[in-house]
């Protein structure tokens, strides 16, 4: 059987300008690329796609406005939770040390989608 790797997360946003800089202040990622208002991150070999939600008809159709969570490794939990907190992000989760080896956080982003931090115990 093959295995399955995510390659893409999509997220409709209302401003990605906004949701642009947290992402680039709270991970350190960079965008590698905007069109047509779309802001693209490659991340550990994940791409994450900052869509509008007013470009067209077709986006407003397929976004899906339900839960979603998106995690991202990161080197240092602490000090991206400080970072995330000073930008003025709100914390949902504190750090937690997961049964599973890793630990996490929780913060919401612009859009009040949740973003969890995680690091290996």
């Amino acid at each position: 059987m093959s295995t399955a790797l995510i390659r893409s997360i999509v997220l409709y946003v209302s401003d990605p300008a906004t949701s642009q800089r947290f992402y680039e202040r709270a991970l350190g990622i960079t965008a590698s690329g905007v069109t047509n208002g779309r802001v693209e991150f490659e991340a550990g070999g994940i791409r994450l796609l900052l869509h509008p939600t007013s470009v067209d008809e077709h986006d407003r159709a397929a976004a899906r406005h339900g839960r979603t969570e998106v995690y991202f490794t990161v080197d240092d939990l602490e000090a991206s939770l400080v970072r995330l907190r000073e930008g003025g992000a709100e914390v949902i989760q504190e750090i937690i040390e997961q049964p599973w080896g890793e630990r996490d956080a929780a913060v919401v982003d612009p859009d009040g989608f949740p973003l969890f931090l995680t690091q290996a115990a």
